[in-house]
């Protein structure tokens, strides 16, 4: 069982009494935390440090970490080494051998968002790209979310006040045999952002990454998360400070 140390869950809120059971980490008299595998032979034995280990309260099986603050000489032979096991067991602790007793309850991670848009945004436009952000991480769903890009930016240049245009046609006849094969025609989309960033609506960048992601060719899956990346920054360009 090993030394037991009175502690208040914070998960459960229940006075309780907890053992370490595994040690992870320390801290030397100075200095940030250490991996425990560290501490052998960088400290005294009787300066104080202090030292993190897990332990589960037994009322509410909730994660705790203990931190423990005793004697260097005592963590060290805590520590084992490949092929050297640990000169004590955490079960032979003695609670007199312990100055201080923390008990704290992990932080969970927290997840990066997969977006990340102005808290004033037009509503429908953040939660329709938030859904997209999502298909896109899905590999089944690459294409439907890339194509629900390029829907909602041909939205997005509407609310900016550039309607729908015409694709370019392409030349033909005398010139187009003159000067051979035509440059592929401007998209109506295209258009679109080319006159957004020439009103000062967008930033240039709009247009040219737009280009490299070719914005009316189908995606393949993998370059769906790029669609939503680009279009969170035409978001965040074209609402600035809303």
């Amino acid at each position: 069982m090993g030394a037991l140390f009175p502690v208040k869950c914070p998960h459960c809120g229940a006075s309780t009494a907890v053992a370490p059971e595994v040690f992870h980490r320390w801290w030397p008299p100075q200095g940030r935390s250490e991996l425990a595998a560290s501490l052998p032979g960088k400290v005294l034995p009787d300066q104080e440090a202090r030292a993190a280990f897990s332990t589960i309260c037994p009322s509410c099986d909730g994660p705790l970490s203990l931190i423990l603050t005793l004697k260097c000489g005592l963590l060290s032979a805590l520590v084992s080494r490949p092929g050297v096991p640990g000169a004590r067991s955490l079960e032979s602790m003695e609670p007199n051998e312990v100055s201080r007793v923390e008990v704290y309850r992990p932080d969970r991670p927290v997840a990066a968002p997969l977006v990340v848009l102005p808290s004033k945004l037009p509503k429908d436009f953040a939660d329709r790209l938030k859904r997209l952000a999502e298909d896109s991480v899905r590999p089944e769903r690459g294409d439907t979310a890339a194509a629900g890009c390029r829907w909602l930016l041909d939205e997005v240049l509407t609310d900016l006040g550039h309607p729908a245009t015409v694709a370019a046609k392409p030349p033909t006849g005398f010139w187009a045999r003159l000067f051979g094969p035509p440059r592929r025609p401007e998209t109506g989309l295209e258009a679109r952002l080319r006159k957004a960033c020439e009103a000062g609506k967008l930033p240039r960048w709009a247009q040219k990454q737009a280009e490299g992601l070719d914005l009316e060719a189908r995606s393949p899956s993998g370059s769906a998360k790029a669609y939503v990346d680009y279009l969170a920054a035409v978001l965040r360009a074209g609402y600035p400070g809303l």
